[in-house]
């Protein structure tokens, strides 16, 4: 009897959680939430179009700034060329030599000024 009394005895505690849809507190926290999740995923939805729309503006700009110049048959030409993945490849690399050829040139132009500089500061 006395070992019976020194074995340890398991209880088990069995938790049960639940969720009563009857309470009109849970109901309308859900309803809530549901509806807030499909109007901030529309309104991404909207964000991402209106992006998709405007991503290659950038690079339009920059392509116009290279050129110097544009009139109305040079912008509906630039847009029918951004139709085509391959056109926008080629604009990117054109864009992209453009302003590096402008970097070199400042760049170049700095090293003048400041050899000037240093010469005058030489000469006196």
């Amino acid at each position: 009897m006395i070992e019976e009394v020194r074995k340890p005895v398991k209880i088990e505690h069995q938790h049960r959680h639940s969720i009563d849809i009857v309470s009109s507190k849970i109901v309308l926290s859900l309803l809530i939430m549901t509806l807030m999740i499909i109007g901030l995923s529309y309104i991404i939805g909207e964000q991402r179009r209106s992006i998709n729309r405007h991503k290659d503006n950038d690079l339009k700009y920059c392509y116009i700034k290279m050129q110097g110049q544009t009139d109305v048959d040079n912008l509906y030409r630039l847009e029918q060329q951004f139709q085509y993945s391959d056109s926008i490849r080629i604009i990117r690399k054109q864009v992209e030599k453009s302003e590096d050829l402008v970097k070199e040139q400042a760049e170049r132009m700095e090293r003048a000024r400041r050899y000037n500089e240093e010469t005058k500061l030489l000469n006196k």
